[in-house]
């Protein structure tokens, strides 16, 4: 057995004294140095959520600034609306009394009378009446021809009910004003048509009258040729469209005076009688009196010999004149078509 001695055994003692404390020592540095290791993680957690957050806060006004943009954007630029379709016309004719008059293999057209009055309401008081013919070409075998024709036919038809349709509200708040009107509306539309067989001829006419406005006569014409679809002028038939239109507006003045007239009579004895020399002494239009002349082909006849025969209008303030011309009269005027379409 190792025997100590007693100064060594002191030393020894305090060795193993100051190895303890030591030790206690380090254990208690280790402590602190654990809490400051998580302090510093702490610390580092805490900036990295600190600038994830303000990472956050500054995208979040990035998407409400753009967002609001859009909505400005979309507000500024309204989205396009469909233009509502005007209301239709009512229909005034319903085409089932049509009365189908067939002139060739080429065409057919048919016309109907038509009748319109408006009243003040649960009244006999008449404000406006709308009276006349509808006309169209019901078949044909050229089709252009015949939708350009209705068209055409269509519109003068739509003019004058837009005419009918004003009177009527003119009336109508003439009476709401006054409790009465100064006397109703009339709204006349009439369609004559021509034809040789070939060619068709249209003159249009509606007169407004009634109120306290004077009289308003429109008056508009077109003739076509039912098979090549050429519109028929003085230009399109011949040569010289200054001298025919001069030539037939002497026509016409002297159709009309050698024309007797129902209304021209001169009393013989107690019975009246119609006399060409009477007729002739009655004033009637001058060739240049005539605001406008339109040259119809036909009537057609069943002679094909005669069917060089045109008629011929003549407008005077809104007084239609007509005439049936022989166009053989006329025939150093017209180029090979004019002479195709109107002489036989």
């Amino acid at each position: 057995m190792m025997r100590i001695e007693g100064n060594k055994l002191v030393a020894l003692l305090i060795s193993a004294g100051m190895a303890t404390s030591f030790l206690a020592a380090c254990s208690i540095n280790t402590d602190k140095l654990g809490e400051g290791i998580s302090e510093l993680g702490n610390a580092f957690t805490t900036e990295s959520e600190t600038e994830a957050t303000k990472s956050e806060t500054t995208e979040a006004p990035t998407e409400l600034t753009t967002t609001t943009v859009t909505e400005e954007t979309t507000e500024a630029i309204p989205t396009p609306s469909a233009t509502p379709s005007p209301t239709p016309l009512p229909q005034r004719v319903d085409y089932s009394n049509y009365t189908d008059i067939n002139l060739n293999d080429t065409f057919t057209v048919s016309s109907e009378a038509f009748s319109e009055s408006s009243y003040v309401d649960n009244t006999e008081i008449l404000l406006a009446k709308f009276e006349g013919n509808r006309f169209v070409v019901t078949k044909a075998a050229n089709e252009n021809v015949m939708n350009s024709i209705n068209l055409i036919i269509n519109g003068f038809y739509n003019e004058a009910a837009g005419a009918y349709n004003r009177v009527y509200s003119k009336a109508k708040a003439e009476y709401d004003l006054k409790g009465s009107i100064e006397a109703p509306y009339d709204v006349l539309v009439d369609f004559q048509y021509t034809t040789n067989g070939r060619a068709l001829s249209v003159l249009m006419v509606y007169e407004v009258s009634g109120g306290e406005a004077d009289k308003t006569t429109v008056i508009d014409f077109a003739s076509f040729d039912m098979i090549s679809g050429q519109y028929i002028t003085f230009n399109s038939v011949c040569k010289d469209p200054k001298g025919l239109e001069n030539a037939l507006r002497s026509g016409l003045a002297n159709s009309l005076k050698i024309q007797p007239k129902a209304s021209e009579t001169e009393i013989v004895g107690d019975t009246p009688e119609t006399t060409a020399e009477t007729a002739a002494a009655v004033n009637t239009p001058e060739a240049d009196d005539f605001d406008a002349v339109y040259l119809a082909p036909g009537p057609a006849t069943t002679d094909a010999a005669r069917n060089s025969f045109a008629t011929l209008y003549g407008v005077i303030d809104g007084k239609v004149y007509s005439a049936v011309i022989d166009m053989n009269a006329y025939a150093n005027f017209l180029n090979r078509y004019g002479a195709s379409l109107f002489i036989a």
